[in-house]
């Protein structure tokens, strides 16, 4: 009795997708996948049923290294993959045990290669898109196209890697100091080995193209961010450039200026509470952050972490990275409390039980640094206010708030910031308390603080040629 005979008998196909099948012996990876889209059967479970039927341990291929003197390109067609050379005998992993051809082809290619004339060969059993994704990392993973992308990315400083396909090119552009600049245009012929390469090394499914997908990957230990979105044209394509080397962390590298610094460097030493940095995407606010967690001394405070992704690798901090569907900030949150904290980093407040879990945290004697998308610093109360958090634990809790923005230096080299800090002493905490409007929060800091919004920074900075005006007027609409 044959497997689809098998399946048949058993109930899994009726008798039209029987005789259609049988009339595709030739092909396995057809077979498969209209069993699979004609029973509901999952791919995990068509394996756990060829496992019993045909009596063949089953492989994950996980732990998978290619054999020397193997010509994989050759058993691709054959969907057979050898990954064991023990006690004389070759493993090869197969998906249709059936195909007496295929099996053919395996020994007569096998005995050809004199290291293998004498060896017997064992056949396990691997699921058919393992198979093929082996043959996708063999074959593509060490595109030479792909890697001098990256590297020139890297040399160029690029945070992200963007790859656009349009009918007849795909353009890759990188972006550096905030803004988009051309790298390569290629012909649309060479995308797909470009695009499955990345895919492979983000361990995506290759063969899904309609749906987005992310992932990640490490090369020379830099880590990537890799995300996919479908266009008309095929999967438009962001690589996100992590874990850049830290000497950029120093404080002083940033554009505070000194009395700033030395505030920071107070106000890390205390015991509780929660700074703020606020901000749109891509103004800096984790880097900000880490340049922070530098100036604490490590090795008598627990400092961990909560970020969606890590960015920087830091030493003696523990750094958890936020995964979907595993752990996320506030469930983050509950296990850190649990680990004997002196110091935590919370990503980003995006919901309400992060930003209730956030203060409850500075309120149990915790020191707690995190970000929030907010115009500006007196915008992040009222954004806390928006997750409901009582106006009494936001001034109780509150150290400090800092906006910012990454703004082009004026000479065109790197960027540096503009931001405005508020820093609420009683008067304003009480405010805060009673639920002043946002123009009383702002007259009294202007007024009685010393506070300077984002705006004057901007202008002070464009008046002793620190930054860019083009880029104030044009991205920031601060005109001098």
């Amino acid at each position: 009795m044959s497997f689809l005979n098998y399946l048949l008998c058993n109930g899994y196909i009726d008798n039209g997708v029987y005789n259609f099948l049988c009339t595709q012996y030739n092909n396995s990876k057809d077979i498969d996948d209209i069993i699979l889209s004609t029973t509901g059967l999952l791919e995990d479970d068509l394996i756990k049923l060829k496992v019993k039927y045909y009596k063949l341990v089953y492989t994950d291929l996980d732990n998978f290294v290619p054999l020397d003197d193997i010509d994989y390109s050759r058993m691709e067609k054959l969907l057979a993959v050898p990954f064991d050379l023990n006690n004389n005998t070759i493993s090869i992993a197969i998906n249709d045990p059936e195909n007496l051809t295929v099996k053919d082809k395996i020994n007569y290619y096998i005995t050809s290669i004199s290291k293998f004339r004498n060896v017997n060969i064992k056949y396990f059993i691997a699921k058919l898109s393992r198979i093929q994704s082996i043959f996708q990392e063999l074959l593509y993973a060490n595109d030479n196209a792909v890697t001098k992308i990256i590297n020139d990315a890297i040399k160029a400083n690029a945070s992200d890697i963007h790859i656009t396909p349009f009918q007849n090119v795909f353009v890759i552009m990188f972006r550096v100091d905030g803004e988009l600049v051309d790298y390569k245009t290629f012909p649309i012929s060479e995308y797909q080995t470009i695009a499955v390469s990345l895919k492979v090394k983000s361990k995506f499914d290759i063969s899904e193209n309609r749906r987005p997908q992310s992932g990640q990957f490490c090369i020379n230990q830099v880590d990537f961010r890799l995300s996919t979105h479908p266009t008309i044209y095929g999967e438009n394509i962001v690589i996100r450039i992590l874990n850049k080397n830290n000497d950029n962390l120093s404080i002083e590298s940033l554009g505070f200026n000194s009395d700033e610094i030395e505030y920071f460097r107070k106000i890390v030493k205390l015991s509780q509470g929660i700074i703020i940095f606020c901000g749109p995407t891509g103004s800096g606010k984790t880097t900000s952050i880490y340049s922070l967690i530098e100036l604490i001394e490590k090795k008598s405070r627990n400092v961990m972490t909560l970020e969606d992704p890590i960015e920087y690798k830091i030493s003696n901090v523990r750094q958890t990275e936020i995964k979907p569907g595993v752990i996320d900030f506030a469930s983050g949150v509950r296990s850190i409390l649990r680990q004997d904290p002196d110091v935590i980093f919370i990503g980003e407040i995006r919901d309400e039980e992060t930003a209730h879990m956030a203060i409850r945290a500075s309120m149990t004697g915790h020191l707690v640094f995190t970000t929030i998308h907010a115009n500006d610093s007196i915008g992040a109360i009222f954004r806390l206010k928006h997750f409901n958090i009582a106006s009494s634990f936001i001034a109780e809790n509150i150290i400090t708030i800092i906006s910012q923005r990454l703004v082009k230096k004026a000479s065109g080299k790197g960027r540096t910031i503009i931001s405005e800090i508020l820093k609420p002493n009683d008067v304003l905490s009480n405010l805060i308390s009673n639920n002043a409007s946002r123009m009383e929060i702002l007259d009294y800091a202007i007024n009685n603080l010393h506070f300077k919004t984002i705006k004057e920074d901007a202008i002070y900075k464009a008046k002793q040629n620190m930054v860019s005006v083009e880029e104030l007027e044009t991205k920031y609409n601060i005109l001098l």
